[in-house]
């Protein structure tokens, strides 16, 4: 049974009073409706659309065991089946979270290493990657030791992005592959970092909740506006990334669906 996944602005968890994730079935009106937790791990059912004062733990054990059932069948071992969503259930804890996978998981799951690393913006290889100033000595990327520090803080410590989106977006060059527009940013010295300005999304060719896997062919980088519009289903988004799509299961399809992790 798949579910779709929605937030509702008033839905919050009755243990922790975070935003919860509302699960309906996409088959039956009358199956099941749940709600889950991803702060606190409850999880809850919930009818005509109010939540119940109570949480998982209230339930009697048949209940509870009914609930699990029911919420066993909606991912399959690694893939959590809800529309572009990326929820996976933790072998270990039985708990779904969302996440990207790691370097080591996505070599685990594809047999191969991802093939871009991060990147360098500058023309003149003489040059300062954080001010642009002139290199001396034998430095070839800072000209001081704060410069390294700057530019290590903005891409990685500050970067707001996991590694594995980071590389795609390192990959495009950080620009909006349906627009062109510039996703990365601007330091106070007028220096293009490969960083996100809170504008840079991934999004899925072929969606998690069709199969779609975390391969980098089958990743694009986009700009939170266009990802928006296409999931909304305006035209001029929609006709770029299916094009983009269709180009890409001529050539990757096998890569482009799930492989389970071993």
């Amino acid at each position: 049974m798949n579910y779709h996944r929605f937030k509702l602005p008033k839905a919050y968890c009755p243990k922790c009073s975070r935003k919860v994730e509302l699960l309906f079935s996409e088959e039956s009106q009358e199956a099941p409706q749940f709600y889950i937790c991803f702060k606190c791990k409850t999880v809850g059912q919930f009818g005509l659309g109010e939540l119940p004062a109570n949480d998982y733990s209230a339930f009697s054990a048949e209940r509870k065991k009914e609930i699990q059932e029911a919420v066993e069948e909606i991912p399959d071992k690694y893939v959590y089946k809800a529309k572009g969503s990326q929820l996976r259930l933790e072998e270990k804890s039985d708990t779904y979270t969302r996440r990207w996978l790691s370097l080591y998981e996505y070599e685990k799951a594809f047999g191969e290493k991802i093939g871009f690393e991060t990147i360098d913006f500058r023309a003149d290889k003489r040059l300062c990657k954080w001010c642009n100033q002139t290199l001396e000595g034998r430095r070839t990327s800072f000209c001081s030791d704060r410069c390294s520090r700057n530019y290590g803080k903005a891409t990685f410590f500050k970067r707001g992005i996991s590694t594995l989106p980071y590389r795609i977006a390192s990959r495009d060059q950080f620009y909006c592959r349906v627009t062109g527009a510039d996703l990365a940013i601007t330091n106070r010295f007028g220096v293009r970092i490969p960083a996100s300005n809170h504008q840079v999304e991934i999004h899925h060719l072929v969606f998690v909740s069709e199969g779609g896997s975390d391969h980098e062919t089958n990743l694009l980088t986009v700009s939170k506006q266009v990802h928006k519009d296409y999931h909304m289903g305006i035209t001029y988004a929609v006709e770029a990334i299916d094009k983009i799509k269709k180009q890409q299961l001529l050539l990757y399809q096998d890569k482009m669906y799930t492989t389970e992790i071993k």
